[in-house]
């Protein structure tokens, strides 16, 4: 049967065409500015309230408490328009001011925010990668590379963080179950309920004080399952500097989120020769 829609209009917010058959739409509109800004309706169990994530001008998140209507949304947003004018603004601001980390930088492999150089080995045989100090050597079916290149960015996540987590896991005196990489578009990492930690391979290319910094942030929340004064407090107990961290990632999240690893595949333009092979110090910059 076609499925019937209707729409709902509030003052200062417009929002999109909501099914009828839906509790809640996945993503609606508001006009900020005189523009039109998309944002993500997520649903949450845990959620205790209605609150708003600003990420960047167009990564905007609802995060939504069971049992709230569709009504109560658009109220919410209402009352939270000029907030959410000036929240969005700061981020055009900063990203617009953020230098750029180049890892769009072609034929290179990004490890710990440090570009290592890809050399071209043999084009037969099975696609083998083996890393060098600054340099990393593919060798193999050209055609096949991109999907091992893909594989061999998820394993030393796996290693980086499994040992990550258990170093710091050790200096907190906590227990996890496991750890597995996953490639989230919005978050770095989670924690669930039976002490599973679940983090983007991404955090690889990152530096390496930025991972370790996820990894304290997620191993926390098995003492604290949310983001209470509570949590924070551990936070700043356990890692004084995780100030600097989350301003890495606020300022080169979206950057490291559309990372394409294929780009370590291509030949390197002549201008590359001039750009910096090293941001792991650019956290705190």
């Amino acid at each position: 049967r076609r499925r019937h829609t209707r729409y709902i209009s509030v003052t200062g917010v417009q929002t999109c065409a909501l099914p009828i058959f839906a509790d809640l739409p996945t993503v609606v509109t508001v006009v900020l500015g005189g523009r039109e800004v998309p944002i993500t309706v997520r649903c949450s169990s845990r959620a205790r309230r209605l609150r708003l994530i600003v990420r960047g001008p167009k990564a905007i998140e609802a995060v939504v408490p069971n049992g709230v209507r569709p009504s109560e949304l658009d109220q919410f947003l209402t009352t939270h328009h000029a907030w959410l004018l000036r929240a969005v603004t700061e981020a055009m601001r900063r990203e617009a001011a953020t230098p750029r980390l180049g890892l769009d930088r072609p034929g290179v492999v990004w490890l710990g925010g440090v570009a290592h150089t890809v050399v071209s080995g043999r084009e037969y045989g099975r696609p083998t990668i083996h890393l060098g100090e600054d340099s990393v050597v593919i060798s193999g079916d050209p055609a096949a590379r991109d999907i091992v290149l893909g594989r061999w960015y998820r394993e030393q996540a796996r290693l980086e963080l499994e040992d990550a987590v258990a170093a710091e896991a050790a200096r907190l005196n906590l227990t996890y179950a496991r750890v597995a990489i996953r490639d989230q578009k919005t978050r770095w990492g989670s924690c669930s309920t039976n002490g599973t930690l679940s983090f983007s391979w991404r955090l690889i290319v990152a530096p390496r004080r930025v991972l370790d910094y996820v990894v304290c942030h997620e191993l926390l929340h098995l003492k604290e399952l949310n983001h209470s004064s509570r949590f924070w407090a551990l936070v700043e107990d356990a890692r004084p500097s995780w100030r600097d961290d989350v301003d890495w990632l606020r300022s080169h999240g979206r950057e490291l989120h559309a990372y394409d690893y294929r780009l370590a595949l291509s030949s390197p333009a002549v201008a590359a020769i001039t750009q910096t092979s090293d941001f792991s110090e650019s956290v705190n910059r």
